[in-house]
């Protein structure tokens, strides 16, 4: 009775039988939902019914017409393939499964080996109590036995002698399988003949002959290819000679090397461990083969090595061999920036390291190394003087062992600048000649000193300046005016005079340079609004005066001041309101004196405010008048038309001229002088001898205007928005 399937990858097989639902190999020979009624023999030859019911050999020709017959799934087709491959090698080898299977069966029945039970499984009654019978006396392996069983075959496929050695000894003695005791003896005879060629290999090595030692060692590896020993011999005996190079590195061991073969097996080796087999790799089209080892052990020295295989999967000649190197991959993208008496650096430190070491030495040779703190992304060093310093920078890997190992390093350069200090006091004020700002300044010893226009927020006073000297905003455009114009000398004092435009607000803020350092001192907000252009005053009514002036530029608010009757008043107006609704005030008859100003900036340190605009208007007059019709001498002839002027309130020497203008229609008014025909002059002196009468009937006629007729006056002259006109309702200023 067998004891071992004698196939190979029997696992695999037996897996793709539990998927389909099969107990047993034969259960895959006939078709889904027909097994039961079906009876096969095992015990002479595996046969299965054929033609009218007469047992059949299954050979691979039988197969074939089970497989053309099959509707089974594409998984059941399959297993018939893999059933084809076994027939393929031993015609009895699909017998030995089935019958392997059966007395398994059997045996772990709960109710022991018995023919109900084979008979059950499928098996002919005719052998059903012969089958129970070597079932209930076959011998009985242990699992880790009969497992060594049912793969011993494919590590003698796959030349794994050592393994397959391994797993015939924990086999039972004696053997009553006659296959499974030949394939015993092949691999005993064949482990004796690698321990052989190991010995005179050993020998060789042992009195210098590497390159005899080495053809002997390959003789045991191709024999016994899972040989540790043979493996090893062939790695310590191959010298380096640049074929393989080896790099370490974050993700792994990266190995490039030219290949002459289409295949090739690669190996990793740790002094006094066994070699690892890590894969295959295969030729590119390229020229270069690559393989990386991310599973290489951290702080250990290693030594890797690419077997050439052949067409059939063997080793087929000498290995070659890289350099022993040190797993220790080091810090990546490191980056380092100098700021004042400092050193910063960062880095991505790889996975698996344990910590980051950073030895420093100093700008002098005599400087003693000096390892400073680190975090495992980077380091700060301070208290620094000026100089070029050296940094080691280094990662700790940890073994299995726990033993701590440390990377060769990289070496890190960096040079620490002098830096320029800064300033520490800015003054700004109203200059002496009008329009100009005096800005003094104490600090900035070592350096030179800028006054700039900083763009929005300006850095905090002593600040560093992230950004080299040439990258800072330009300096200041003002024009300067006297001496003390532009940069500091680097005294430790300075002042500068600037006529900064109207309309300016400005953050002024002072910087210290040196070479392409810099550093930001105090700032002051400055202020230098438009002025009020164009103010004029006119009064509008009695008690009431309007104020127009040109805005000025981008101030938001306008303060009016105004002097009237001994008292001081003020008003504060913003830009949509008086675009809006103009500007109207409150004022007695009495003459006043105006100012307007813009209103500064909140926030500003310094106000540098223009000269305000001022306006006058004096007491109030008036200048009266009214159209007054004239009764005629003769009956049915027209009323004569006249005009009265007079002076209302105090008269004043320069009172405007009155000007009456004539136009036919009696619809709209004129507004404007230029509306009509002057028909009427009054000088101011004439108004300011008491009230005049004048006949305009005359000079209307001249004009050629007809009846009816619209008339109006308007005062004309440098005062004239200083007087109010007095004007008589609009149906009398029609003449019918």
């Amino acid at each position: 009775m067998p004891v071992s399937p004698l196939v190979p990858a029997y696992d695999d097989l037996r897996q793709r039988q539990a998927a389909l639902g099969l107990r047993h190999a034969a259960d895959g020979l006939f078709p889904p939902g027909g097994r039961a009624a079906v009876r096969f023999l095992v015990l002479d030859g595996l046969r299965v019914p054929g033609r009218g019911g007469r047992p059949r050999h299954v050979d691979r020709d039988r197969l074939a017409e089970i497989r053309a017959a099959s509707t089974g799934p594409a998984e059941w087709d399959a297993l018939l393939t893999r059933y084809d491959a076994v027939l393929a090698e031993d015609p009895m080898g699909l017998r030995r499964v089935v019958l392997y299977e059966l007395l398994r069966l059997l045996r772990d029945d709960p109710q022991g080996s018995r023919p109900e039970a084979a008979v059950a499984l499928g098996v002919d009654p005719a052998e059903a109590t012969a089958l129970a019978f070597a079932a209930r006396h076959a011998p009985r392996l242990e699992p880790a036995a009969r497992t060594a069983a049912e793969t011993l075959p494919d590590a003698w496929r796959e030349r794994r002698v050592r393994q397959a050695r391994a797993l015939a000894r924990r086999l039972p003695t004696p053997l009553d399988d006659q296959g499974l005791a030949l394939l015993v003896a092949r691999v005993e005879a064949r482990a004796r003949h690698v321990d052989d060629l190991l010995k005179e290999a050993d020998a060789l090595r042992r009195a210098g002959d590497a390159s005899a030692a080495a053809l002997r060692y390959l003789r045991a590896a191709r024999t016994a290819e899972d040989d540790p020993h043979a493996l090893r011999g062939l790695i310590l005996t191959c010298r380096p000679d640049g074929g393989l190079t080896v790099e370490p590195g974050p993700d792994g061991a990266r190995l490039s090397w030219r290949p002459d073969a289409r295949a090739w097996r690669v190996l990793r080796y740790v002094a006094g461990q066994a070699p690892v087999t890590l894969g295959e790799a295969t030729a590119t089209s390229t020229g270069t083969s690559t393989f990386t080892d991310t599973a290489a052990p951290l702080g250990e020295r290693v030594r890797h090595a690419v077997l050439p295989l052949g067409g059939d999967g063997r080793i087929a000649g000498l290995p070659l061999v890289g350099p022993e190197v040190l797993i220790a991959p080091e810090a990546e993208d490191v980056r380092a920036s100098d700021a004042r008496a400092r050193v910063d650096a960062a880095w991505r430190t790889p996975p698996g390291a344990h910590r980051v070491t950073v030895v420093r030495t100093g700008p002098r040779p005599e400087t003693t190394a000096t390892e400073i703190a680190a975090s495992p992304h980077g380091f700060r060093d301070d208290g620094l003087a000026p100089g070029t310093y050296e940094y080691r920078i280094a990662c700790v890997y940890r073994t299995a062992a726990g033993r701590e190992v440390r990377s060769p390093g990289l070496v890190l350069r960096r040079t620490v600048h002098p830096w320029p200090d800064a300033v520490t006091a800015l003054t700004v004020r109203p200059g002496d000649t009008p329009g100009t700002l005096t800005v003094g300044w104490t600090g900035g010893d070592r350096g030179d000193v800028r006054l700039l226009e900083w763009p929005g927020p300006p850095p905090p006073a002593g600040e560093d300046l992230p950004t080299t000297a040439d990258r800072l905003p330009p300096p200041l455009p003002w024009p300067g005016t006297g001496p003390g114009t532009g940069p500091g000398t680097g005294t430790g004092t300075g002042s500068a005079e600037f006529r900064p435009p109207r309309g300016t607000t400005a953050r002024l803020t002072a910087v210290t340079v040196l070479g392409e350092r810099a550093v930001a001192g105090p700032s002051v907000r400055v202020d230098v609004p438009e002025a009020v252009e164009a103010l004029t005053v006119r009064r509008v009514g009695p008690g009431r005066a309007r104020l127009t002036f040109d805005w000025p530029g981008a101030a938001d608010r306008v303060l009016v001041r105004w002097w009237q009757d001994g008292r001081a008043d003020e008003r504060r107006i913003g830009r949509s309101t008086y675009f809006r609704e103009g500007l109207h005030i409150d004022v007695t008859g009495s003459a006043a004196r105006f100012r307007a100003e813009p209103l500064a900036v909140t926030d500003a340190d310094v106000l540098l405010p223009p000269p305000p605009a001022e306006a006058e208007i004096p007491a109030d007059v008036a200048v009266s008048y009214t159209v007054v019709r004239l009764g005629g001498r003769f009956p049915g002839r027209r009323r004569r038309v006249a005009v009265r002027a007079e002076v209302v309130g105090e008269a004043a020497p320069g009172l405007p001229e009155l000007l009456l203008v004539a136009r036919t229609a009696a619809e709209p008014l004129p507004r404007t002088p230029d509306d009509g025909t002057p028909v009427l002059r009054l000088s101011g002196g004439e108004l300011t001898g008491g009230p005049v009468s004048r006949d305009v009937q005359a000079a209307v006629e001249a004009a050629g205007i007809r009846r009816p007729y619209t008339l109006r006056a308007f005062l004309l002259g440098p005062h004239a928005h200083a007087v109010r006109l007095e004007e008589p309702p609009h149906k009398d200023l029609v003449v019918r």
